[in-house]
This record gives structure tokens, C-alpha cells and sequence, in this order.
């Protein structure tokens, strides 16, 4: 049995570490069209509406997307394993951004009734925790830093390159 939770640690470890990484890494490509987004009048409504909805609602409104893109992501890592490297990374990042434009956005405006759900809530600390230590760790490596310097210089070029296009 202890053999079984740590193999189960590892597994939730690595998989923290990835989503953390894929997080940090795209997600600032992504803001300012998730913001952009959630201004919409039609997107303000359906936020207002879920967080309207009792919290185990909300629950089944998170899991139906869950349950549709979180597969994609293994299935994505399946086939970069596999040799389908070009395949795996185009179907990683779109089920990311799916990930991001549904199941962010639905967690953030039913967070306050999610929160509500004893268990859930715990769950939710338990994992912030592990995220937290495992950024705290991956970010202390010379990989994450020179992934940070290049995602930066990216990020700079193509901001160069938007603004110059003005």
C-alpha cells in the first residue's frame, strides 16, 4: 500500500510538474485574449450564470469539458512518445488552449461555489500545494531558465514584429 501512494505521488508530481510548465510557458500568450474574451457581453452572462448555479452544478459544468479535452492531453503526450512528435504537439497545444478558454474560465467564475464543496476544496489545496512546490522546484533548474530566457525572446520578437506591422 505504500509502495502504491508513493507510485501514486510520483505520477501526480509529474503530472503537476507538466501542466505547471505547459501553464507557465503559454498562458501569457493567452491572457490578453482571455481577457478580451471574458469582456464580451455574451461571456460575462454565461459567467454570471454559473456562478449563479448551486456548487455541485458547477461541478458538472467543470467535469463535462474535463472529461472531453483533459484525454486529449494524454493522448497528445502518447503520440509524441510514440514518434508522432509534430501530431502530439499540435493536439497538446490545442487541447491546452481548449483547456484554458473552457475550463479556466468555468473554474474561475464557479471558484466561490467549488469552494463550498468540502472536499473539493481540499483536493484543490492539495494540489495548489503540490503545484507550488513543484514550480518552486522545476523553476530553480538551468533548464527552466534558459526555457524562461527563450519564451521570452519570443515573446519580445513577436511584439517587435506586431508593433512594426503598425
Amino acid at each position: 500500500m505504500v509502495f502504491l501512494r508513493a507510485i501514486g505521488r510520483v505520477v501526480a508530481t509529474i503530472v503537476v510538474l507538466v501542466w505547471a510548465a505547459l501553464d507557465e510557458l503559454i498562458f501569457p500568450f493567452v491572457r490578453p485574449l482571455i481577457g478580451w474574451l471574458g469582456r464580451l457581453r455574451l461571456f460575462e452572462q454565461i459567467g454570471a450564470l454559473i456562478a449563479r448555479l448551486p456548487p455541485y452544478a458547477v461541478l458538472v459544468v467543470l467535469l463535462v469539458p474535463f472529461v472531453l479535452v483533459e484525454p486529449l492531453k494524454v493522448l497528445a503526450l502518447y503520440w509524441i512518445a510514440t514518434g508522432l512528435f509534430v501530431r502530439g504537439i499540435v493536439l497538446l497545444v490545442v487541447s491546452y488552449l481548449l483547456s484554458i478558454f473552457t475550463l479556466d474560465r468555468i473554474y474561475h467564475v464557479g471558484r466561490g461555489q467549488l469552494m463550498k464543496i468540502a472536499w473539493f476544496a481540499r483536493l484543490m489545496g492539495w494540489i495548489g500545494g503540490l503545484r507550488d512546490r513543484a514550480l518552486t522546484w522545476i523553476k530553480s533548474t538551468p533548464a527552466w531558465q534558459s526555457a524562461t530566457r527563450l519564451a521570452r525572446g519570443v515573446r519580445d520578437w513577436f511584439r517587435t514584429l506586431v508593433h512594426s506591422g503598425r
